[in-house]
């Protein structure tokens, strides 16, 4: 058979179904019996109207002020994290624009801190890829 019809042509006929795949086939999980299928879609029905999922339009200056609000909120709770919580290291400037490149919008720290031939980490995570 092998002499008649070369492999890729075999292969190349047989249905997507009979082809190997790198998953595995095996059974689908049982199905949930009706109480609990009902329950389930209801409450993915109320999840999804929920306003957490909805977007918000921007609105006038009364959303800036309670971002800010939020803001420093937040940054109140970062100062009352326990010591054992990695933050990373803080920025070393303020504002958009970095003052030693003129880059904007870049990162806060500067990657090369330590050379050219150094890797691009931010607090040991190495982005240089």
């Amino acid at each position: 058979m092998q002499r008649l019809f070369p492999r890729h042509i075999i292969r190349a006929s047989l249905p997507r179904a009979y082809r190997s795949y790198s998953f595995a086939t095996g059974p689908s999980p049982p199905k949930l019996p009706a109480d609990q299928q009902a329950e389930f879609e209801r409450l993915q029905r109320n999840a999804s109207l929920s306003p957490a999922f909805q977007p918000t339009p921007p609105s006038s200056d009364s959303s800036k002020e309670a971002t800010a609000t939020k803001a420093a909120s937040a940054q109140s709770e970062e100062t009352a994290l326990p010591t054992g919580v990695r933050r990373g290291a803080p920025p070393e400037f303020t504002g958009d624009t970095n003052p030693r490149t003129g880059e904007v919008g870049g990162p806060k720290n500067e990657p090369l801190r330590w050379g050219g031939e150094a890797d691009w980490s931010y607090n040991g995570r190495v982005t240089d890829f």
